[in-house]
């Protein structure tokens, strides 16, 4: 029997194509790691039909709970609150709440999940508002970005708490003891951007922290890797993330019309085969699944509703390390210190 380290809770009936995906993407992490143990919370019959599709048969690293409601992602979040405390979702959270699991991953209604988390696991102590900050993949590596919407009004104290959030984050996914930090601006200059940002840059500059102060970034330069944790306000990040997988859709999209149009476009194809495997491989967005909302007493993971089992399996792999990491521990140290 493995010896387990850390419990997270699934809601598995949120986003597209669930349970199934939620449940291949447990079983594809269980083939290589059975350290850790999952409470599904969902509809329990698709959930065990789904379990034996993709033979998880062992129940070592499971246990489901029934639920028969789920938070749709055409409901408000008003209508959430009032109508979801019986859901996958608010059950799963609640989890949290009560020590039962140590985390949470939902494929579920973002807002709803945002908000619930909120009122039920509560922030850390000192921190007044949570942020979203993902994985952005770069020339040299993987940058983390934040915020990416959870706050369009941002103010200095943001900025401040989320840089020192961001740096404990990248130091506990990479294992780098002094990551490079900036901050999202429309120059490098000292005198860009408005005063909330400009008076950041100054105490970033002035104080004691935490990693090494980049200073400003362009979005131009974001792929360049130089930089490993990016700070911007929700507005701007989450602008920045939809105009980036936008493009790369784009890009995508165009290259196989290209090659898709002609005989000879689909003999350049083959001839380059296994070139373009190895880009799409690297460029895979699946990889990069899993939207963390820091700042609570808990992790709570938000997975693309769209996204499929394998981007589920990442979601998974990342929320183990973030557990590992002791995550909260380390955000709360850095917090008492301020």
């Amino acid at each position: 029997m493995p010896s387990i380290e850390h419990i997270i809770a699934i809601d598995a009936m949120g986003g597209d194509n669930s349970p199934d995906k939620i449940i291949e993407g447990i079983s594809l992490f269980l083939k290589e790691d059975k350290n850790i143990f999952f409470n599904i919370y969902g509809q329990a019959d698709p959930v065990n039909n789904s379990l034996k599709k993709f033979g998880i048969t062992s129940e070592n690293n499971y246990k489901i709970i029934n639920c028969e409601t789920k938070i749709e992602n055409k409901n408000s979040v008003r209508d959430a609150i009032k109508v979801g405390k019986d859901s996958s979702m608010w059950k799963a959270i609640e989890s949290v709440k009560n020590n039962e699991s140590d985390l949470i991953i939902s494929s579920g209604n973002t807002g709803a999940l945002l908000v619930i988390s909120k009122l039920l696991i509560k922030m850390i102590e000192g921190v007044d508002k949570p942020a979203i900050a993902g994985l952005w993949p770069n020339f040299k590596g993987t940058s983390i970005f934040l915020d990416l919407g959870a706050n369009i009004e941002f103010n200095e104290k943001n900025y401040l708490q989320f840089s020192k959030i961001g740096a404990e984050l990248y130091k506990v996914i990479f294992d780098k003891s002094n990551p490079t930090l900036a901050l999202l601006n429309v120059g490098s200059e000292e005198v860009k951007g408005h005063e909330e940002l400009k008076t950041s840059f100054n105490k970033l500059v002035n104080q004691k922290n935490n990693f090494s102060f980049h200073g400003y970034i362009e979005g131009n330069e974001i792929k360049n890797g130089d930089v490993d944790i990016i700070i911007t306000d929700g507005f701007t990040g989450n602008i920045a993330l939809k105009t980036a997988e936008g493009t790369a859709n784009y890009i995508t999209n165009e290259i196989k019309n290209i090659f898709s149009n002609n005989l000879y476009g689909k003999f350049c194809y083959l001839v380059s085969y296994f070139l373009f495997k190895k880009i799409k491989k690297s460029l895979d967005p699946r990889k990069y699944n899993g939207g963390i909302f820091i700042g609570l007493n808990s992790p709570v993971i938000k997975s693309h509703g769209g996204a499929d089992a394998l981007a589920f399996y990442y979601s998974i792999k990342l929320s183990a390390k973030i557990l590992r990491g002791n995550l909260i521990k380390r955000i709360k140290s850095n917090i008492e210190n301020e």
